[in-house]
């Protein structure tokens, strides 16, 4: 029964990584790709997200899945696109369908006017929640943690 529940831990946290690598591919826009794209993406980007979500970036906070979806929809990124990662993942599974997740969200880009690559990370907490049978954020809370030039 012990190996029973320990496998199905590690799926639950496998399954929890898996779906924070879909929403970084999500959030991470190819140059280009016009308006049409971003539609899509923000019809994507609304099934990683529980509907009262919220969203605590410094001091700024952000209290519905519908707010943060407008924010992304207006956002426009670089125009070079870049890439998200998160690394350095920890999955707590909680009681009932919830987990805590720290992690650091790597974005990786090039400087519009020197061509270099630079790096921004940031470190999260996050908390997850089962709804419908899927992992939705429910809470993410973000510090900067260093901006350099990549090696």
């Amino acid at each position: 029964m012990a190996v029973f529940a320990y496998q199905w831990w590690r799926g639950e946290e496998r399954v929890i990584r898996t779906r924070l690598d879909g929403l970084a591919d999500a959030l991470s826009p190819s140059a280009g790709g016009g308006e049409l794209a971003m539609v899509g993406r923000i019809a994507e980007l609304r099934n990683y997200f529980a509907p009262d979500i919220r969203v605590r970036l410094g001091g700024d906070e952000i209290v519905s899945r519908d707010t943060l979806l407008a924010l992304l929809a207006r956002w426009e990124p670089p125009s070079k696109g870049f890439k998200l990662e998160f690394v350095d993942v920890a999955v707590t599974l909680g009681e009932g369908d919830t987990a805590q997740v720290s992690l650091t969200a790597k974005i990786s880009n090039v400087d519009a006017r020197s061509g270099e690559p630079i790096t921004d990370a940031r470190e999260g907490q996050l908390t997850l929640l089962k709804l419908d049978g899927d992992w939705v954020l429910a809470t993410v809370e973000s510090t900067d943690t260093l901006q350099r030039p990549s090696p």
